[in-house]
């Protein structure tokens, strides 16, 4: 059996945050705080440090599939394990769907032909079910191609960065904090989106070399390697183009034609076509896994999480997600997930750190290859970071969050039944 490297793993946290957000939302933050919008995703990201060391020391206690669901399930018992990876998994799936169809968006600055409506579901559909062929077919299969896009995604953000800072004018900076209107808390929130994507790291634990090790490594340096970047880009962002705030949907795009020229454009449209395709190729590895693990516990059939005989990936799993991930494309807009991923991952944050804490508690002599210092301090200040976020999330993402897992809890409930009925006859 084939598994998955730390080098993979790393590229796969990296993946996960590098993907259509910073092509997106760079002008969205500009709009909200102006200059001030280069801090937000600074913040941010270092908030986030303290939710990831937490994700390190439980990333270095477990070697199964699940991530967030293992550790919910070991720290406080196997229903709150379930909401949580239930409601991931869901979630996971409509945002994979969403971002598959915003591909053809980023592909019509090339050709119009891509804002037909039918050719973005059959592009939509073709990447869902073209990316968990690969992964169908084995884990590594699908981790090399995780491990392209990757590094494919960066040459144009670097790119970007490298030119840029020739052309920055240091006027395009002042006043700050502009407009004096807008929320930072709200444009630190709304970096949430961009900045999440490390705690996919732990989730195909089960199938890697060396998860102990691997996880603690990239879940805090993919954080930390694409806060770097984030800043980057928003300083030059900010420094290169005036009206970065009025940019629209394509602000790195414009930006880039401001000081390269068409090519510029032409660059930052391409790579954004290769982040989203690279996010598809990630979430078709990780997805499926949080379906395998919560069958594995018998929450729900054990069939889906069977692996194949031959290319030793849950194949059931793996085609369950896909179909229902392809349906979703032909439904879902990608702008109204992002208030209900930016609810569930703070639910898993949240999670997750008071899980570091109960475990220590709990189990004070398992191995932990990597060990907080600190540990309590750190997991309550990211349970505390995890409560600020949360209160930027409007009423209507906490019922809808509250209907998904109502859902997910029918569906184990409905399974036990079949169980127990099908085992006294």
């Amino acid at each position: 059996m084939k598994k998955i490297s730390i080098f993979d793993t790393f590229c796969l946290g990296l993946n996960a945050i590098i993907g259509s957000g910073i092509f997106i939302f760079p002008g969205l933050l500009a709009k909200e705080v102006g200059p001030a919008s280069i801090l937000a995703f600074a913040v941010c990201g270092l908030m986030l440090v303290f939710v990831a060391l937490c994700y390190a020391e439980l990333g270095s206690m477990f070697k199964q599939n699940g991530g967030p669901y293992v550790f919910a399930k070991e720290a406080f018992g196997p229903w709150t394990g379930f909401g949580v990876g239930w409601i991931s998994w869901v979630t996971s799936v409509f945002c994979w769907a969403a971002v598959a169809s915003a591909v053809s968006s980023s592909l019509a600055y090339f050709h119009p032909g891509f804002d037909n409506p039918n050719v973005t579901k059959a592009l939509a559909a073709a990447l869902v079910l073209g990316f968990g062929f690969i992964n169908y077919h084995g884990i590594k299969l699908g981790a090399w191609m995780v491990n392209f896009f990757t590094m494919a995604k960066l040459v144009p953000l670097i790119l970007f960065v490298a030119v840029g800072f020739f052309w920055v004018k240091s006027a395009n900076y002042t006043p700050f904090w502009n407009p004096p209107t807008g929320s930072f808390s709200q444009a630190v929130f709304l970096s949430l989106w961009a900045l999440q994507g490390f705690e996919v790291t732990p989730l195909p634990s089960g199938e890697s070399v060396n998860p102990q090790k691997a996880v603690p490594i990239a879940a805090v340096g993919s954080l930390l390697c694409a806060t770097l970047v984030y800043v980057l880009i928003q300083i030059v962002a900010v420094g290169v183009y005036p009206t970065l705030a009025n940019a629209g949907t394509k602000p790195l795009a414009e930006a880039a034609s401001h000081f390269m020229g068409p090519m510029g454009g032409t660059i930052m449209a391409l790579g954004a076509v290769l982040s989203m395709v690279g996010f598809n190729s990630g979430n078709a590895l990780g997805c499926p896994r949080l379906l395998s693990a919560l069958a594995e516990n018998n929450h729900l059939p054990p069939r889906l999480a069977l692996q194949h005989p031959r290319y030793k990936t849950p194949s059931l799993a793996i085609l369950v997600t896909c179909v229902l991930t392809t349906s979703a494309a032909l439904f879902m807009s990608f702008q109204s997930l992002v208030h209900l991923a930016n609810l569930v991952v703070i639910l898993q944050y949240l999670a997750t750190c008071s899980a570091v804490i109960w475990l220590r508690y709990k189990k004070p002599n398992a191995v932990r290859l990597f060990k907080l210092p600190l540990a309590t301090p750190i997991a309550l200040a990211g349970c505390a970071i995890s409560l600020w976020l949360v209160k930027e999330v409007k009423t209507s993402e906490f019922l809808l969050g509250g209907l998904v897992i109502a859902i997910g809890f029918l569906c184990m409930a409905a399974w036990h039944r079949i169980s127990l009925k099908s085992s006294s006859e």
